[in-house]
């Protein structure tokens, strides 16, 4: 099954389960993107100006059409910031079957990340300009439509961006915005993030029964690299080759998802003789005995600030939380 992912802010859960047995989703126009340079990779502009006066006459510009965006992960850090409002909303996922079926019209593609436009696309432009038939000017229009929609700049490939587009027919108007009611068969799981409130992990718990679907809550650990799911019995999953599934191994101690088979994970394995000789060879520790560690610090402007102090040390041992 593949899986599609939404993000969401905190703010608006209520009206995405407004609809009993749906999810709402809010569809945008290419000018209400975050990113300017939407639309942007088109033809090579070195191509020369008589190249380029064809590209424009033939194509003149990108249609206007709706579009929602999804990610391949519901993992990635910087989404959870940028559109999950800090670890305080959501995710929904998608089985891209279920909506390719209950939406023959719609487009679902994987974004295309590049550093300068495609090379496919001079090559229309040449034949429409030099063979000047119908065919290869709409031969153009459609490869620039379709690569303006499902490319961006590489900066961007953070995001593992997936498109739908194409969605005239199938959204309603709700007060001036657009929004497309996906049914209860399409939704495979909702996440609550890491800092949802309690009242929203609640809410969307609730909902998942109602919908049938997964329920997960994001968690942020120590060792694990991005963030893994913890189920409604608190068993975690992590995202690995487009699956939420089960970690090779579990974190004796923490109960946190190992990267590799194993007992326990890299903080719970440092033992007390590991502390003692980390404690015994730590050139903080040698200087502060022989009262030179205030004097050492003060030598480096831009370092620490505080002195390093014997009350301190317990502090300094502790694991990262």
């Amino acid at each position: 099954m593949k899986i599609i992912f939404k993000y969401f802010s905190e703010s608006v859960v209520e009206h995405v389960f407004v609809r009993a047995g749906h999810i709402g989703i809010k569809c945008s126009l290419p000018e209400e993107y975050n990113d300017p340079f939407e639309l942007f990779l088109g033809i090579d502009l070195d191509q020369g100006s008589e190249l380029l006066a064809t590209y424009s006459d033939v194509v003149h510009e990108i249609p206007s059409q709706l579009t929602t965006c999804f990610s391949k992960s519901p993992v990635v850090s910087p989404m959870w910031a940028h559109y999950g409002n800090n670890h305080k909303g959501f995710v929904v996922g998608f089985d891209v079957s279920h909506l390719e079926k209950l939406f023959p019209e719609l487009l679902i593609r994987d974004i295309s990340y590049l550093d300068r436009p495609s090379e496919a696309l001079i090559s229309f432009a040449e034949m429409a300009a030099h063979r000047k038939k119908p065919r290869d000017a709409m031969a153009l229009r459609r490869a620039v439509l379709y690569h303006g929609y499902f490319s961006k700049y590489s900066e961007w490939s953070y995001e593992q961006e997936v498109r739908a587009v194409n969605l005239e027919d199938y959204v309603e108007d709700v007060s001036g915005s657009k929004i497309l009611y996906i049914p209860i068969q399409c939704v495979a799981a909702i996440i609550s993030g890491a800092k949802s409130s309690v009242q929203t992990k609640e809410f969307l718990q609730k909902a998942a029964y109602e919908l049938d679907a997964d329920f997960y809550i994001e968690n942020i650990g120590r060792s694990y690299p991005t963030p893994y799911l913890l189920n409604d019995i608190g068993k975690p999953s992590v995202f690995s080759d487009g699956e939420i599934a089960r970690p090779v191994g579990v974190c004796g101690e923490c109960s946190e998802p190992l990267r590799a088979e194993g007992d326990l994970c890299p903080w719970c394995s440092i033992d007390q003789t590991h502390r003692a000789t980390a404690a015994a060879n730590n050139p903080f520790r040698i200087l502060d005995h022989f009262g030179l560690l205030e004097q050492y610090i003060e030598k480096y402007p831009n370092g620490p600030r505080k002195p390093y102090k014997k009350t301190d040390h317990r502090r300094h041992l502790r694991r990262p939380t």
